[in-house]
């Protein structure tokens, strides 16, 4: 892991602020392909979360492909929350801290974790919350950016770089991980294609 910048300004403010400036545009693709690839190894009826969700649809996906699942999205932005609880009522959305969630311990069979450990000051205490959560022989399924340097993605709201290598450090002390990339044809032309590493734990 390393620091890209000492300050953080990763606020709910700041996310409110964010989330509208991204609900003024379509869908991004590259977005979708990253949602839908996060769902890989979501099966029928099993409880999911997505952690640090702000305007991901990858819950609404889980929910349309598994409509008897229960499925939650949590943000620290009470703006996304809102809107997101208004046009996706099928789908819980709750407004939450994802260093303490408030979630039952061995509650999820899937714990989705979308473009958000790069903007905590603290991934390894997230990363034991998040796995509290989640059952044993379910999912953790990450992704990050890849080897990004200082501005590079998303200005300063991204406070870490990590390899693949950081990852599996990361990731391995609670199970068996799986790694895959993301590519996009649009990067370097627009900053938020940048290469992703998308990693998958089964929790032991």
């Amino acid at each position: 892991m390393k620091r890209l910048t000492d300050k953080n300004i990763n606020s709910p403010e700041e996310y409110d602020r964010i989330f509208f400036e991204r609900a003024k545009k379509e869908v991004d693709e590259f977005d979708l392909k990253r949602w839908k690839l996060l769902l890989s190894y979501y099966r029928k009826k099993g409880r999911l979360v997505d952690l640090g969700c702000l305007d991901s649809i990858a819950p609404v996906l889980a929910k349309d492909k598994y409509p008897t699942s229960e499925v939650w999205g949590l943000d620290q932005s009470k703006e996304a929350i809102s809107v997101m609880s208004e046009k996706y009522p099928q789908v819980h959305w709750v407004v939450g801290d994802v260093y303490n969630t408030k979630f039952p311990s061995l509650y999820f069979d899937y714990v989705i974790v979308g473009e958000l450990l790069e903007h905590l000051e603290y991934p390894e205490k997230f990363l034991k919350e998040a796995f509290r959560i989640l059952k044993k022989g379910g999912y953790l399924a990450l992704s990050v950016p890849k080897d990004e340097t200082k501005g590079e993605v998303d200005g300063d709201r991204h406070l870490w770089s990590f390899s693949i290598k950081d990852i599996r450090n990361l990731l391995d002390p609670y199970g068996k991980t799986k790694i895959r990339l993301l590519r996009s044809k649009y990067f370097p032309i627009y900053e938020y294609h940048h290469k992703n590493i998308l990693a998958f734990t089964s929790k032991q």
